[in-house]
């Protein structure tokens, strides 16, 4: 018969446990493992950051050329004055008329409408030169806008949204 041991005795050395060297490189390999996937998570982080700033710069780029292509195709006449980065224009709106500037400075569109204030509509232009006229500025027949932006953080990236509008309503007013 076998004498019976307490369980707090060692059985044999193969059941003594994990020796210092080899929890060493079990928590050497852990810090790589978590290192990596910290890495390929902020890196995920920071695409989806830009993917949305991105997506909400060109929304902000769409309604603001939704909203001149518009105004320019309701326009009565364009002023003399209008530059590639100026457009001032008489145009309807919800069928009154009215007197409406563009105004490009620096990275800043602007809008006035009348005597009103100028109004910011766009940051973060890359370009202001934003209009291009058919004919000469005196008998404008067609304008073309070129809107040309930085999305947030991300200033070596240029988004760029185009239309041109034809004079529905020209010499009409």
């Amino acid at each position: 018969m076998r004498p019976t041991r307490s369980p707090s005795q060692r059985i044999s050395a193969a059941e003594a446990g994990f020796s210092l060297l080899e929890l060493v490189i079990t928590v050497a390999l852990l810090g790589v493992v978590l290192g990596s996937l910290l890495t390929v998570f902020e890196s995920v982080q920071r695409s989806a950051a830009f993917v949305q700033n991105r997506s909400e710069t060109l929304d902000s780029m769409r309604l603001v050329v939704d909203a001149m292509t518009k105004e320019i195709r309701q326009a009565t006449s364009v002023a003399p004055s209008s530059t590639a980065s100026r457009l001032d224009m008489n145009t309807y709106v919800l069928g009154v008329t009215k007197h409406i500037v563009y105004q490009a400075t620096g990275t800043t569109l602007t809008k006035q409408v009348g005597t009103n204030p100028a109004v910011t509509v766009q940051t973060r232009l890359t370009s202001t030169n934003l209009f291009t006229y058919t004919d000469s500025v005196m008998s404008v027949e067609l304008v073309g806008l070129t809107l040309e932006v930085n999305p947030l953080n991300r200033p070596n990236t240029t988004l760029v949204l185009t239309s041109e509008a034809r004079l529905r309503n020209r010499g009409t007013a």
